[in-house]
């Protein structure tokens, strides 16, 4: 599914009894990974937090996802390998280390926390977009200013692709971080979309 900016998307609904509400992106990456895991159909969530709940302009409102008011939206799903580890994600894959060496953000939101680090991204666009940053560390401190509002991009020092699958090999043992959870030191990186996988309530 392709969509473009001013797109008709999602529709009014409510959280149905058997949801689930999550308030981070801790709580939605353990949840989904855990049935993904075993087998299980993903049950709706509703959104109370988390990158993926601020790109979609969510509300701090329990009561609202219970209500016809509420919007249903079904958005893409990001499937990672590493070396041969299988994980999935909502948000983002945070590859290397924020203000040192080479770093690797393969997002499927606009924010990482308050930043609007991957202003062109889109969940529900069929697309996951890869920032390969190279700067050094005074020039990652403007980047990370800049990112507040998005414009740290385009920059030269930062390689901005939309794909729906990529593989590629670090230099060495990567720190990764999924949804902002580390998940280990990996060397073999090999991830796709999974386009409308998952919905949500917000």
């Amino acid at each position: 599914m392709n969509l473009n900016k001013g797109d008709s998307w999602g529709s009014a609904t409510s959280l149905p009894d058997d949801g689930l509400v999550v308030q981070s992106n801790e709580d939605l990456f353990k949840q989904i990974n855990a049935y993904k895991r075993n087998e299980k159909t993903l049950p709706v969530f509703g959104l109370l937090g988390g990158d993926l709940w601020r790109t979609l302009g969510g509300r701090s409102d329990r009561s609202r996802l219970h209500k016809e008011g509420a919007a249903g939206v079904n958005v893409d799903l990001g499937c990672i390998l590493l070396d041969g580890k299988i994980f999935w994600f909502s948000s983002h894959v945070l590859i290397g280390k924020k203000f040192f060496g080479e770093m690797i953000l393969i997002s499927n939101v606009a924010y990482y926390g308050k930043m609007n680090v991957a202003p062109k991204a889109h969940p529900g666009d069929g697309r996951l977009d890869v920032l390969k940053i190279d700067l050094n560390f005074g020039q990652k401190l403007k980047a990370l200013r800049r990112a507040a509002s998005g414009t740290h991009v385009p920059h030269p020092g930062i390689r901005y692709e939309r794909v729906k699958a990529e593989q590629f090999d670090l230099p060495k043992n990567s720190c990764v971080r999924i949804d902002g959870q580390k998940v280990g030191n990996f060397s073999n990186v090999s991830f796709r979309i999974e386009e409308q996988a998952l919905k949500v309530i917000v």
